[in-house]
């Protein structure tokens, strides 16, 4: 398990503590992630040496690994929450006494705390699966165990909100740098497996891996089955080839595809150039059209939110992962 590193893709649900829906003066608490290919291969570990190895048993050793970790990342995020909780207001006087954070009674943090999110995350849904089964959810067979596995988040989660009156939730890692941190971790315990560690980096949370060709419509039926099990947080995104300012009807088709699908936060990844000399700005390589100059800024949507340079503003990994993914391409199919 790792802590997060990014929460830019927060959902409050339904708060157990009085707020109810109420999205103002809330956030994501302490989260934390646990990384399944890793625990697929603990559990799988057991095997390696058998003449004759039976998926199911693997299944069943890794959903009771699982069910342990969460466990234990329950046991991190309550620790951690009691320790914030212990904080005076006056560590971050600003926060609490300007209303930023919702229900404060003027006496402890607890008061305003006990509204966020504690979430529990999730790296690796994709190579998990080829680690058990060979394939990953773009399968019948895959999706049909990354339904057992997240239905697993959902219930647990549930009892512990019920249990100790705190917003636990499933939450749909962005892993800016536990992508790359976690997958340096694995290939040294693992050497490089095909499918599962041969790149630089895990795939996000639920996310269909980057390298799949697979149109947007696709994408976003594939995801959008496992969305729903997340009430912390998730994000489902397709990755164009170029901007869409010249193609308005086909920007409102993915959108409205993604709202039918009832995909609660959807992304539409285009590259987005500027030229920090003449300041044009519009989709371009390595040189600006208009100057020629080679000084630009290279805008991309990496995880939740647009950033600066994608290639200096992350990890290694992560920028090997921005760069394998392919443009989602193709028409609905009637």
């Amino acid at each position: 398990m790792a802590t997060l590193d990014n929460m830019c893709r927060t959902a409050n649900g339904w708060d157990i503590n009085g707020l109810g829906q109420r999205k103002d003066g809330r956030g994501n608490i302490c989260p934390v992630t646990i990384i399944l290919p890793t625990l697929a291969m603990e559990a799988t570990e057991k095997y390696a040496n058998c003449d004759y190895y039976d998926a199911r048993d693997g299944i069943a050793s890794f959903m009771d690994l699982l069910d342990q970790k969460i466990h234990e990342a329950k046991d991190m995020l309550l620790e951690r929450f009691e320790y914030i909780c212990a904080q005076p207001a006056g560590s971050a006087k600003f926060m609490y006494e300007n209303g930023l954070m919702a229900g404060y009674d003027g006496k402890t943090t607890r008061s305003a705390l006990q509204h966020g999110t504690l979430a529990l995350g999730q790296l690796g849904l994709a190579e998990c699966l080829q680690i058990l089964i060979g394939k990953d959810h773009t399968t019948p067979e895959g999706m049909e165990l990354a339904k057992r596995i997240e239905q697993l988040f959902k219930t647990r989660c549930a009892e512990f909100k019920e249990q100790y009156k705190l917003n636990f939730g499933v939450y749909y890692t962005p892993a800016e740098n536990l992508c790359y941190t976690a997958m340096k971790a694995f290939k040294k315990k693992y050497g490089e497996i095909p499918n599962v560690s041969d790149r630089d980096y895990f795939t996000n949370s639920i996310h269909v891996p980057v390298w799949h060709q697979i149109s947007p419509f696709d994408k976003i039926d594939i995801e959008s089955q496992l969305t729903g099990y997340s009430s912390a947080g998730c994000i489902t995104y397709v990755e164009l080839p170029s901007g869409m300012k010249n193609n308005i009807d086909a920007l409102e088709i993915l959108v409205n595809y993604a709202m039918d699908h009832d995909v609660p936060y959807f992304a539409i990844n285009v590259p987005s150039d500027t030229c920090l000399e003449c300041g044009y700005t519009d989709e371009f390589n390595d040189h600006c059209p208009i100057c020629g100059s080679k000084n630009i800024q290279q805008l991309r949507r990496v995880t939740g939110y647009l950033t600066g340079n994608y290639k200096t503003a992350f990890n290694y990994g992560k920028v090997k992962e921005t760069e394998d993914r392919v443009k989602h391409v193709g028409v609905l199919e009637e």
